[in-house]
């Protein structure tokens, strides 16, 4: 049965454009994408001893063959799943806007938003459960607090069990924590002669001794429908440390990846390797999401489907810990 809905290129492009604009969401920084032209594969995990277990080598003699590098790893598979929303543009809705394309746009918005927020809890979920973890003794908001002891005590824990170092990690920390850290007095006082300014995720990354910082400032709603309306940090009262690699290599170790499948909108060629219309847009590479349009007109309306293949996986667990209880 042949469908009636047709790839945008046009939407694709500012779906696209949206979907590279970090706003505070996190995944990407925790699971970076592996463009895979296959859809579903093998793809290798990483043990303890995967950094560390180097052979030792000994002079070759004539003749002999020489040593051969094997990297300690097993596999595991991904499977890049169809994430696929709709959303409609009635023609009623349309004519409140000056341009006819203006709604068009503000759906294909709601599309990425509604896809990343997915994505950020997905991705919250599986680093969250998945790696090694503390309870942090004294709260960061107490002034007597050590937040550098604590997160050097985290990365020394990564270091023995994956040989990662600091210059690799990157710390996650929600906005409420990040504001906190601004003002703790350790950090106002260790920086009061040498940078001015409220403390920002620069020198944050500098003071924990760590590749990068970041915040995440997205909430969701706890309340159940119909219900007075709460909300709450994605990324909860926690801090999550670990080494982050965004080759596009599988052999390289990482705490986790996303597998994001590059030929669900195009054939895969020798040339393009699975790319859509919002390549060159972008600067190159996949697209990270298409948009199809059809028209409905049941509900007079032109009707816009979001579709992403993507898999968070874990790829290497012991390259990851969280500190619970920043906060208190």
């Amino acid at each position: 049965m042949e469908t009636t809905a047709t790839l945008n290129p046009i939407l694709t492009t500012i779906c696209n454009q949206f979907m590279s604009d970090p706003k505070g969401f996190v995944a990407d920084e925790i699971f970076p994408e592996f463009a895979a032209p296959l859809q579903a594969g093998a793809y290798y995990v990483f043990g303890q001893n995967a950094n560390v277990n180097v052979p030792l080598l000994t002079p070759r003699a004539p003749g002999t063959p020489a040593t051969r590098l094997q990297t300690p790893v097993s596999n595991d598979n991904y499977n890049c799943e169809n994430y696929r929303i709709e959303a409609p543009a009635p023609d009623e809705e349309r004519k409140k806007y000056a341009t006819y394309f203006d709604l068009d746009k503000l759906k294909v918005n709601r599309i990425v938003d509604t896809q990343r927020i997915n994505r950020e809890l997905r991705a919250y979920t599986l680093a969250t459960a998945a790696t090694q973890n503390a309870t942090i003794g004294i709260p960061w908001n107490d002034a007597s607090s050590n937040p550098k002891g604590d997160v050097d005590a985290a990365k020394e824990v990564i270091r023995q069990q994956s040989g990662m170092r600091g210059l690799s990690l990157v710390l996650v920390i929600s906005e409420p924590t990040f504001l906190t850290l601004q003002y703790h007095p350790k950090l106002v006082d260790l920086f009061k002669f040498t940078a001015a300014g409220v403390l920002n995720e620069e020198k944050l990354a500098a003071y924990f001794g760590i590749r990068k910082v970041v915040v995440a400032y997205n909430i969701q709603a706890t309340n159940n429908e119909g219900q007075v309306f709460t909300a709450a940090d994605i990324w909860g009262n926690i801090a999550w440390l670990g080494a982050v690699n965004t080759a596009q290599d599988l052999e390289v170790p990482t705490f986790g990846r996303t597998f994001k499948w590059t030929a669900f909108n195009s054939e895969v060629s020798i040339n393009t390797g699975g790319t859509g219309p919002a390549m060159t847009a972008t600067g190159g590479g996949p697209d990270l999401m298409s948009i199809f349009t059809y028209r409905d007109e049941t509900v007079s309306a032109d009707i816009h489907r979001g579709d992403q293949y993507v898999q968070e996986k874990i790829v290497a667990q012991y390259a990851g810990y969280v500190l619970k209880g920043c906060l208190g």
